[in-house]
């Protein structure tokens, strides 16, 4: 982000707070003290709609809404003590709460217990859960299914900055490429996403997955990930389904205002060693790129792009040919050019701004709520790098390294609104934008066999996701206050790559001077001298429908869900070449000119020293006997598909008796109906025309049965056994069925999808045991065993000469099981000088087994990305008195397979590329000044240890960024 635009947007700021302190502050002593918070059925985990709050003492009091929320105004600042009380539950008081004039006291989440003893009223002494944590722990404990989480203030207490980051915290969760969730051992593509309950749009063309680093963690309230399943969750995953929610209403008005400066000991302020180029990025928004958008000239598909070269040289016509030539030499001029030039400079600190506005107004009687908040953010970071790729007897083929400039700007922001109906009703809209580009500039130099190579690439890649969801409860008091919930969500991804360069120099002897390589092939070869350009849309829509029906002992839930997917993927490479290979490819003897010496001699003298590609390039350059442009993608390459799935479910939760022990059963089944269709241009190969018609590839129609059984065994109060049976399944991606051969240019392999390809059908099982003793507090340990039918896995193809990356069912059955540990507790069981240390810590074991056929040999591994051990280590320190906060965070993973190889390609046993375990610790320091300021100090990977992946024992891969050091204040007003 440029100084001016940090400077506008803080002048922006600064005259909104002064604004909005203003009119608060005049009206100051006219504002109540609130007191909010939200009451918490003990044993179900749900909302205690009606609880019963008052102020001891006084008059003042309310009663809990549909959500278990209440909000209280305080006429007289004061210390004071809240009893909560419901009929049939253990009322608690609240001693020494603060009502401030002016100000909110939010009480979190209360726990109320039911009575043992029905004849009296007991009263008990609570403590204030003063995070989201034990709310988090409390939905949990009593949840339907085996799940984790991590709670919006865990999060604060981390310097994780995306939804990744943040979610590799979990149990048995790891994080690969910085932006894949691998749930229990398994690749993202057997996990599902949503957001507020809602499906969101696919972030990426080639796979099956959600990019999280386009999340900020900052929009997160909590996080979870279910790992069994019921039947009111979507039955298409098999690691874990992903459910991240955004703030849902506010407690009432606050502004907060957050800067943050961070410092990268690999790059900021080292000089001029950041190196950048010239890209149209002027549009805080990501929507202006002109510079770099596909000229207008161009023609419309590759098919018309293949006339215009034919015509260009062959036409009979003279007039036709001299058009054609003409409009032909005209495209080197339409790109722009100056886009080639590169330059140093000084990176400064990345910068993050935040400023968050929420409120609560009266609208007919009732609450309505907005919640409002935009975040705005600028990243320098330089990686060092290498890059290898092995011969079949384990030698290097060919070795790089490099730097990897990236300069990433963000603009996000969350607008929401919810409208309480009474205690019975509420109705929420919930809105989230998000704006991320990357600039990237890559300069790598090495060998390839004999020849020594220096290669250039240039990368601008915008990310968008807006999604927007309006959802209702509804409580039916003459259905023994049963609910109706419903939803209505669309979101849209957007990933655009408009521009990616490459250029690539070689020589032979290191006497000699590099020279640019251009291939004469008249396609070209776009990773020599190329212009890629790639957009994908996807728009998803659904709608839900939850009824609860209470009766006593038992509750009985059905509903549906419709979804439907829509997906636009285009492609256009285009290469630069010798103008004279055009020529001599169609060349034939109607054409009048000699074609001898047909280059000018002063693009020869460019070509045969290092000539920067800005004055290689020059339009003046592209002409009939200097550079052209040709193009080698094809029609085939970009591809439209839809998908829909019809959904309904039914399910019962009751419980029993076992052995004086509750024993609470949740069970039932979903049926699922869905529809995936794929269409691409295929070549009509009967015809010489070259003409392309669209060709339907894919159209599959299924229904599945989809049933689930759990069991949870109150051993006491504290104490559950969970055990859980479940089938579900993962759908192949539309990529992955397409069985045309797309050229991926960022790995340089092609990948051609299999139309023969089945859905996979998961047998799911699970046991744990789990206690949670305090609030906020748990211990458990548990088990998983996964039976997979048909697993879906990448391999290695060949079709006669060409070797390529698909995908294929597994033979036989594949296999994933293991343990996961986790405790949570606080020092104060040890000494009461203690209280204030507590400690969050998990542990996955994890092992699998997979077999694919690959060429003519059978691979026996384990599953790609799954690591055999992951580890998470959090120490806190938490002074309330002080308002001081302290983290420190380790975390770790196993050796696991990131890219698969051709077994039968190589000499040696295990050819499988290996990422390599990384040691990860940051630290937090947070610290509370006169009750509005805020001021955190981060650390992030402060060990910054390479990651590398390597094959055969030799390095193929490393990247090393370097720490983070990063000063955040913020000032909030309540």
């Amino acid at each position: 982000m440029g100084l001016a635009y940090k400077g506008i947007f803080l002048k922006f700021i600064i005259s909104i707070i002064i604004n909005v302190l203003f009119v608060y502050i005049s009206l100051a002593d006219s504002n109540p003290g609130l007191i909010t918070g939200k009451i918490i059925d003990g044993s179900t985990g749900e909302p205690l709609r009606g609880a019963s709050v008052y102020v001891v003492g006084t008059k003042w009091g309310a009663r809990a809404d549909i959500k278990g929320e209440f909000k209280i105004k305080v006429l007289t600042e004061g210390n004071y003590t809240i009893k909560v009380s419901y009929i049939g539950y253990d009322a608690k008081e609240l001693p020494e709460v603060d009502a401030i004039e002016g100000k909110t006291t939010d009480l979190s989440s209360i726990i109320l217990n039911p009575q043992s003893n029905l004849t009296e009223e007991i009263t008990v002494q609570g403590e204030r859960i003063m995070s989201g944590e034990g709310a988090v722990l409390a939905q949990r404990k009593n949840a339907e299914q085996v799940s984790d989480g991590i709670s919006a203030e865990e999060i604060k207490k981390t310097p994780d900055s995306d939804a990744g980051q943040s979610l590799r915290r979990v149990p048995g969760v790891t994080l690969v490429s910085g932006k894949y969730v691998f749930v229990r051992g398994v690749s993202e593509r057997y996990s599902n996403t949503l957001l507020n309950g809602t499906s969101l749009a696919t972030s990426e063309p080639d796979k099956k997955a959600f990019a999280f680093d386009i999340f900020p963690s900052e929009f997160l309230e909590y996080a979870s990930i279910a790992k069994s399943f019921t039947p009111n969750l979507p039955g298409n995953f098999a690691g874990g389904l992903v459910q991240l929610n955004t703030i849902d209403f506010p407690q009432g008005f606050s502004l907060k205002l957050s800067v943050s400066q961070a410092y990268n000991d690999n790059i900021t302020l080292k000089g001029k060693s950041f190196i950048s180029f010239k890209s149209d990025n002027t549009d805080l928004f990501g929507l202006n790129k002109s510079n770099l958008s596909l000229p207008s000239k161009l023609p419309s598909s590759p098919s018309d792009m293949s006339k215009l070269l034919y015509s260009e040289v062959k036409s009979q016509n003279l007039n036709t040919r001299y058009e054609s030539q003409q409009q032909w030499e005209q495209l080197g001029n339409a790109f722009n050019n100056q886009v080639w030039k590169r330059d140093t400079i000084m990176a400064p600190l990345n910068g993050t701004y935040k400023l968050t506005f929420t409120d609560i107004f009266d609208l007919g009687g009732n609450d309505f709520g907005i919640i409002a908040s935009g975040m705005l953010s600028g990243d320098y970071t330089n990686n060092i790098m290498s890059r290898g790729v092995l011969l079949s007897d384990g030698e290097y083929k060919s070795y790089v390294k490099g730097t990897q400039s990236t300069y990433s700007k963000g603009l996000g922001g969350i607008l929401n609104f919810a409208y309480k109906i009474g205690t019975d009703n509420s109705i929420s809209w919930k809105n989230i934008y998000n704006n991320t580009i990357d600039n990237e500039l890559i300069n790598i130099v090495g060998k390839k066999e004999y020849t020594y190579l220096k290669q250039i690439s240039y990368d601008n890649v915008q990310k968008t996701l807006l999604s927007s969801q309006i959802a209702g409860e509804h409580l039916l008091p003459v259905l023994q206050n049963s609910t109706l919930r419903w939803n209505l969500g669309y979101s849209n991804s957007i990933r655009n790559e408009p521009d990616y360069r490459r250029l690539r120099y070689s020589r032979n002897d290191t006497t000699e001077p590099y020279r640019i390589d251009i291939s004469d092939n008249p396609q070209g070869n776009g990773t020599m001298a190329g212009r890629f350009y790639s957009y994908l849309n996807e728009d998803a829509l659904s709608g839900g429908i939850n009824v609860l029906l209470k009766f006593p002992g038992l509750k009985v839930e059905f509903g549906g869900l419709y979804e439907q997917k829509q997906r636009e993927f285009l492609v256009r490479s285009f290469t630069i070449v010798k103008s004279e290979s055009i020529v001599k490819s169609y060349y034939d003897t109607t054409y009048e000119q000699d074609i001898e010496n047909w280059t000018d001699d002063y693009i020869y003298e460019l070509l045969n020293k290092e000539t920067s590609p800005e004055l290689l390039f020059e339009n003046q350059n592209f002409n009939l006997h200097g550079f052209g442009i040709s193009e080698d993608s094809h029609e085939r390459d970009s591809y439209k598909a839809n998908e829909g799935v019809l959904a309904a479910y039914s399910m019962a939760d009751f419980n029993f008796n076992l052995f004086n022990k509750k024993l609470r059963f949740i069970g039932g089944v979903r049926v699922e109906n869905s529809n995936q269709n794929l269409q691409s241009y295929y070549p009509i190969l009967n015809e010489s025309d070259s003409t392309y018609r669209n060709e339907e590839f894919v159209n599959q129609n299924i229904i599945d049965f989809l049933p689930s059984l759990n069991f949870i065994y109150e051993l006491d109060k504290t104490m559950n056994l969970r055990l859980s049976a479940s089938q579900t399944l993962t759908r192949p991606s539309l990529r992955e069925y397409a069985p045309f051969t797309f050229y991926d240019f960022k790995t340089q392999v092609n990948v051609k999808g299999n139309p023969k390809l089945q859905r996979a059908i998961v047998q799911n099982y699970d046991i744990r045991w789990e206690m949670f003793p305090n609030p906020g507090e748990v211990l458990s340990i548990g088990g998983f065993y996964k039976i997979f039918d048909n697993a879906i896995e990448e391999t290695i193809l060949r079709s006669s000469s060409e070797i390529f990356m698909s995908f294929d069912n597994a033979k036989g059955k594949a296999y994933n099981y293991g343990v996961e540990l986790e405790a949570r507790f606080n020092f104060g069981f040890i000494s009461d000088l203690l209280n204030n240390f507590s400690l969050n810590s998990n542990l996955a074991l994890i092992k699998s087994e997979i077999t694919v056929t690959q060429i003519n040999d059978i691979d026996t591994r384990s599953m790609c990305g799954q690591s055999p051990y992951s580890f998470n280590l959090s120490l806190y320190y938490y002074k309330p008195e002080w308002g001081t906060t302290i983290n420190i965070s380790y975390n770790t993973f196993g050796k696991r397979i990131v890219q698969v190889a051709d077994v039968t390609s190589f000499q040696f046993l295990d050819p499988h590329v290996y990422e390599l375990p990384r040691n990860m610790i940051d630290i937090t320091f947070s610290q509370v000044m006169f009750d509005r300021f805020e001021m955190r100090l981060s650390a992030k990977d402060i060990l910054s240890e390479r990651l590398i992946w390597e094959q055969g024992g030799h390095e193929v891969l490393s990247n090393y960024y370097g720490r983070d050091f990063s000063l955040s204040l913020s000032y909030k007003i309540q």
